[in-house]
């Protein structure tokens, strides 16, 4: 996951209704877990290389299944926020300063805005405020200050709003916990909510994908709070879930050398530099 911080220095009220996680029949549903479940399954990737291509494949595989034109555009979408926002992370990793990451992501953020403006936002689902805030976060880094602040306010209202009508919604926490967390306190952020959505996240997780992340982020958090055996216990109950994927070992490396992957996410280079001059 990408980072999300953002500086906050103003407070809005923005609201819209209507929120609910299960808008989608079942088989709509079971989709977009089968594209949660492609994703996590990158982890057992060797290289972002590997991963990129695995994740053009499966979209590739969705599109063969004529899957875009049977489901919804709104459905598309979502599909399509998940899957390019999984490549963009791995563009990402492999290059953060790549002249090709701007225009990608971005082409993405265009389509949602365009379809948000087509579109009333009392009609639209959870899935659709949760993927795309996935991409908005992403984008944040090639959009004006102002512009960013907005996005960033606009998210911890549907996040709220989200987990409000949806308290089980273990994606949902996943994202809005990763919000409470990168946000500046004066904007709103909270550690102690970020930790209180990883918790309900595990306990609330049905796909392997929540499962998965939601013990990361918790104990990364137990990491920060000086809980080095908790933390252990929740890394090791993600090797379970996903055996010989290539990220746990990337983060026991990182805990190891005193940072926590979350720490990490903000502070990529100063902590890439660090480490490999130590080394």
């Amino acid at each position: 996951m990408k980072k999300l911080s953002v500086i906050f220095v103003i407070f809005a009220a923005l609201f819209f209704t209507s929120l609910y996680a299960n808008d989608f029949s079942e088989s709509e549903n079971a989709l977009i877990y089968r594209t949660l479940d492609a994703r996590l399954k990158t982890r057992l990737c060797k290289n972002e290389d590997e991963a990129i291509s695995q994740m053009k494949a499966f979209r590739d595989s969705l599109e063969k299944e004529n899957v875009f034109a049977k489901v919804s555009d709104e459905v598309s979408l979502i599909l399509i926020n998940m899957i390019n926002l999984e490549i963009y992370n791995y563009m990402y990793q492999k290059d953060m300063n790549s002249s090709e990451l701007k225009p990608f992501i971005i082409t993405q953020y265009d389509k949602i805005t365009d379809f948000q403006n087509k579109n009333k936002s009392d009609t639209l689902s959870a899935w659709f405020y949760l993927s795309s805030g996935d991409v908005m976060n992403s984008s944040m880094q090639f959009l004006s200050q102002s512009a960013a602040i907005k996005i960033g306010l606009q998210e911890k209202s549907d996040y709220d709003l989200i987990t409000e009508k949806n308290p089980e919604f273990s994606f949902a926490k996943i994202n809005r916990g990763l919000w409470y967390y990168f946000a500046p306190a004066i904007g709103g952020g909270s550690k102690k909510i970020a930790k209180e959505d990883f918790l309900a996240a595990v306990k609330y997780a049905t796909s392997d994908y929540e499962r998965f992340y939601s013990r990361v982020y918790l104990s990364q958090l137990y990491y920060d709070d000086g809980m080095k055996n908790d933390c252990t216990i929740l890394l090791d109950e993600c090797d379970r879930i996903l055996p010989e994927n290539s990220y746990i070992p990337f983060i026991r490396f990182l805990n190891e050398n005193e940072y926590s992957l979350l720490y990490y996410t903000n502070n990529r280079e100063k902590v890439e530099k660090k480490l490999i001059k130590e080394r």
